[in-house]
């Protein structure tokens, strides 16, 4: 007999000698505590027990957490007919008091006979790792059992690669290049390329032969072909920016994120390959939050990720909240870094096609959700944060249970660091290693998740030669860092957060509190970092180490420089004594944003790259002077950006200016920074507060009084040649 079941037995005697009932005590269990749907559970009450034996021998009461009617038997079976954590309650009763006991459950759904397949920066087959290196334009071979490493030049910026399921080759999406690139796996050898199209980001093998589908994240299509018969290829038409994709273990769909979220929902294609057809766009709508110091609200985007879960009843999809709904002109709440932006993690149901938004994650303490994994079983789910730089585990059906919307963390079993950038993830057939992609560090993280609870990083592995000149590199990883204390209190910001790879989220932020007002956010790729002159729409920034105040006062990091250096003199007002040469991090940091000196090519030119026959006319109307776009948009760079006094920079009322627009630095504003037109194809929305969809929005309903160019008398098909040539300005220039 326990202590415990002796001092009850005392404490029962007592009681009946004093003419008192001494309540019973319960106790459940349940063996085994996980099973699959379909498998029986056995319950029992065993060590229940009634110290007094009165008034009346004990009875039982199982309630087992599924709606299905309880049981009053003392050890009943029972099997659960869908997935869940499920708390069983037992209730005891000896005629006049009771006790309760309880016990977790969790069921899970069975594996399907062949796994789904997807797209990523990295894949396994048994012991052979392979990883693309974007900045290297290569793809590594790691041979797991010798740790050796065989590095492969491939195309211009490769950002994933695919298997073919018959082992012959490995198929690399190189974006820059257009093209897949297709490597013999017995030979370790290219062994040809196959053009796709503008920017191909995703590709993922299909069940059934030989085919892959692929993403073209610029031209907004996802294309099905056959390797061996690459002519045939079919075309289906997108929404904007596809880019992960995920393919069921039968073949059948295709699951296509959208990498940027400009309205107000993100979305998720579901493509039926038999009929290459768009079955279904999937919203993922604005978390309607509270915004607490644990959860927050905000419209999902950066959607990055996708992977099937084992039994392929539903998919996850990875990337972060940024919550442009928030700030003081457009809900009069202030903007503060732990409810600016947050890690997501989104479920789609597999069978109705909708998120099931009770089992969103909102990570704590992590930003965007770059990777995602899952255990051989389903249980467990593996999230990778860019940011961060860290690995996060999830118990899956123990997060469903955690009931949203009063701020409640969603908890995480583990969490570890792994590296710079970890930007995709895959576990062993058997669950027991985890292999990371570090981007930045330029290395596999190979960890041991046998205790999905404790997970440990047992060695990191070079795959690639660091590519990028010393401070170009290092300026690199600080703009891709969020770790707290330094970038952002607790690790939720980073630049990349706002600017993905350079580039723009698409948003529209409110920076009233911040002196400024409505500000769209600018893709920084071709800029050159001072290059085009000064920073922003209201051109508050003269260098970019002026990035400084929105680590400190945005983010709410300690920041790059020292304290005392930020405080000196005028130093902490952007246009005040200079920064560059007093923080070595600071000065990185601007020589990679310098480095981005190349605009991306634009989809609506011709296969050749040159401008259509529309594009050409509006050519001629851009360049007469009767529209007067060329007074502003002058020069290479297409601006007339600078400054003509010191700290006054030109600026042009253009008409644009609404009372969202707000104040320059505290101050009046008095016009806007004449932003370059290159790369417009891929920076919607369009004017400094986002309120032009379309560039056509620019030149007809956003410019009523001819302000912003002499627009107003031109025809229909004028208009459109206009556009035609705006959207194609790119780095080849005007041909």
């Amino acid at each position: 007999m326990t202590r415990r079941a002796i001092a009850v037995l005392a404490m029962a005697w007592s009681a009946a000698a004093a003419g008192m009932n001494f309540p019973p005590v319960a106790s459940a269990s349940a063996s085994p505590a996980q099973v699959w749907v379909g498998e029986a559970v056995q319950l029992s009450s065993a060590g229940s027990l009634d110290p007094d034996s009165s008034p009346a021998g004990l009875t039982f009461s199982w309630d087992f957490g599924d709606g299905s009617a309880p049981s009053t038997l003392p050890d009943p079976l029972h099997t659960y007919s869908r997935a869940g954590a499920f708390t069983v309650t037992l209730t005891v009763f000896d005629g006049a008091a009771t006790s309760l006991a309880g016990a977790t459950v969790t069921v899970l759904a069975r594996p399907t006979p062949t796994p789904p397949t997807r797209s990523g920066p990295l894949a396994l087959d048994g012991a052979e790792l392979w990883v693309v290196n974007p900045d290297s334009n290569s793809v590594s071979l790691l041979d797991l059992s010798t740790s050796a490493v065989t590095e492969i030049p491939v195309g211009r910026a490769p950002r994933s690669l695919a298997l073919s399921l018959d082992g012959a080759r490995v198929i690399v999406a190189c974006s820059e290049d257009g093209a897949l690139w297709l490597i013999d796996r017995p030979r370790r050898a290219v062994s040809g390329t196959v053009p796709v199209g503008h920017r191909p980001f995703g590709v993922a093998a299909i069940r059934g032969g030989s085919r892959v589908a692929v993403t073209l994240e610029a031209g907004g299509e996802l294309v099905l072909l056959d390797v061996n018969a690459p002519a045939a290829a079919a075309r289906i038409p997108l929404a904007a920016v596809p880019r992960a994709l995920a393919v069921s273990h039968d073949g059948r769909r295709a699951f296509v994120t959208h990498f940027l979220t400009r309205g107000d929902v993100g979305r998720v294609s579901v493509v039926d390959l038999p009929s290459a057809a768009v079955l279904r766009e999937v919203d993922l709508v604005e978390d309607p939050g509270p915004d607490t110091p644990s959860s927050g609200r905000g419209f999902p985007n950066l959607l990055g990720s996708v992977a099937i879960e084992p039994s392929g009843e539903g998919l996850w999809v990875g990337g972060l909240k940024s919550n442009t709904g928030r700030g003081l002109y457009v809900n009069g709440l202030p903007l503060v870094p732990l409810n600016r932006l947050r890690g997501l993690l989104a479920r789609i149901d597999g069978t109705d096609l909708q998120e099931a938004l009770s089992a969103r994650i909102d990570t704590e303490d992590a930003d965007s959700a770059t990777g995602i994994a899952f255990s051989p079983d389903g249980r467990h789910g593996f999230a990778l944060h860019q940011g961060a730089g860290r690995l996060s585990v999830y118990d899956l059906p123990a997060a469903a249970a955690v009931s949203r919307g009063d701020g409640t963390t969603i908890p995480h079993l583990a969490r570890v660091d792994v590296g710079e950038a970890p930007h995709g993830i895959v576990l062993s057939q058997d669950g027991t290693r985890a292999y990371v992609a570090n981007y930045l560090s330029r290395d596999v993280a190979v960890l041991d998740v046998q205790d999905p609870a404790a997970p440990v990083l047992l060695r990191s592995i070079p795959v690639t030669s660091e590519p990028l000149p010393p401070e170009v590199a290092r300026g690199k990883r600080l703009f891709y860092r969020s770790r707290d204390p330094v970038h952002s209190l607790q690790s939720y910001i980073a630049c990349a957060s706002c600017h993905p790879d350079g580039a723009a989220d698409g948003r529209t932020w409110d920076f009233t509190q911040s002196g400024e007002g409505l500000r769209n956010t600018i893709d920084l790729r071709g800029h050159g970092g001072m290059a085009h002159g000064p920073v922003h729409w209201s051109a508050n920034f003269d260098e970019i180490q002026d990035f400084e105040n929105d680590i400190r006062h945005a983010f709410q990091g300690t920041g790059l420089m020292s304290d005392d250096a930020f405080n000196e003199g005028t130093r902490a007002h952007p246009l005040g004594d200079r920064k560059a040469g007093i923080s070595a991090d600071l000065d990185a940091l601007a020589i990679y944003l310098a480095s981005l000196d190349r605009y991306p090519r634009s989809p609506y030119r011709t296969a050749d790259g040159h401008l259509t026959a529309s594009a050409r006319r509006g050519r001629a109307l851009f360049r007469s002077a009767r529209l007067a776009c060329t007074t502003c948009h002058r020069g290479a760079p297409l601006t007339d950006s600078g400054f003509v006094s010191p700290g006054g920079p030109r600026l042009h009322d253009v008409g644009t200016l609404r009372p969202g627009s707000g104040r320059r630095l505290g101050e009046p504003l008095l016009g806007i920074d004449t932003p370059t037109l290159y790369d417009l194809a891929a920076s919607a929305p369009y004017l400094h507060d986002g309120s032009a969809a379309t560039v056509g929005d620019v030149l007809g309903p956003r410019n009523p009084a001819d302000r912003h160019g002499v627009t107003r008398h031109l025809g229909r098909r004028e208009r459109s040649d206009l556009e035609a040539y705006l959207l194609s300005i790119d780095a080849a220039g005007d041909n």
